[in-house]
């Protein structure tokens, strides 16, 4: 990799990009800032937090129904406070979410236990923030038993991205890593998987086969959406809202009598 430039990180600490032409991406050099970065697992400017989440669980209605997946389990993987996991199990999905990081607020009792395997693993906001992208997805399908991960970050494509690019996050110092298109393709390559871009902030790595019919639903957003009430009509009454109600409930009710 090539030495590109130097920026200010987390307001003192001076660190250098470097940009590899072969794939295309661009990286920090290693980040030993990040134990400082991370004593707030959410950044303070993160105000699309909410609303990210709300479009995510949309959006992966419609992959999901189009891969034929999702009658499994699920697992977002770095889910910080589990919103997107709380959402789609209201949805129907039975999913789950992990994260080292963050406390776990809306899907509590819903992480992974030892030896969980995963229908497909979601991955939003993380890839900017891995030094080692092919090491974490392989050890990711490794551990949960899978081999598609939907995931988000944003790519720019050919020229380096000026120092006003927002998604840089200087100031907040957990961005590490930038993507472009071919970056993603040469990933899910080296793991013998297909790459799909459906925007230039929402991407797809799996094993199984995307038919032109899919690919062009799921890159299409006009259709994506359509497509995510078509299958919000099919799950309807399959949501877990009152289930996971009723099994909390009784999670509560074992506790306090063991407190007794």
């Amino acid at each position: 990799m090539e030495y590109v430039f130097s920026e200010t990180v987390l307001g003192k600490h001076l660190v250098k990009y470097f940009y590899c032409n072969e794939s295309g991406l661009l990286k920090t050099e290693h980040p030993y800032w990040l134990e400082e970065a991370y004593q707030e697992a959410i950044s303070d400017t993160d105000t699309g937090l909410v609303y990210r989440n709300i479009s995510n669980s949309s959006m992966l209605e419609a992959v999901l129904e189009c891969l034929r997946i999702g009658r499994g389990k699920l697992l977002d993987v770095a889910g910080g406070y589990g919103l997107l996991t709380r959402l789609m199990r209201d949805k129907g999905f039975d999913c789950y979410t992990t994260d080292k990081y963050c406390k776990n607020m809306f899907a509590k009792s819903f992480e992974p236990d030892p030896g969980f395997k995963a229908e497909a693993i979601f991955a939003f906001e993380v890839l900017e923030h891995i030094e080692e992208p092919i090491q974490f997805l392989s050890e990711m399908f490794e551990t949960y038993g899978c081999r598609t991960v939907m995931f988000s970050t944003l790519v720019f494509d050919q020229k380096i991205p000026p120092r006003d690019w927002w998604y840089y996050s200087f100031e907040g110092g957990q961005h590490i890593s930038f993507y472009q298109p071919r970056t993603l393709k040469m990933i899910a390559d080296r793991l013998k998987c297909n790459y799909l871009m459906l925007s230039p902030e929402l991407h797809l790595i799996t094993d199984k086969t995307i038919s032109k019919t899919a690919r062009m639903i799921l890159t299409n957003e006009r259709l994506r959406r359509l497509y995510s009430h078509y299958a919000r009509y099919k799950r309807q009454g399959k949501g877990k809202m009152q289930e996971d109600h009723l099994k909390m409930k009784e999670q509560l009710k074992a506790k306090n009598r063991q407190a007794r």
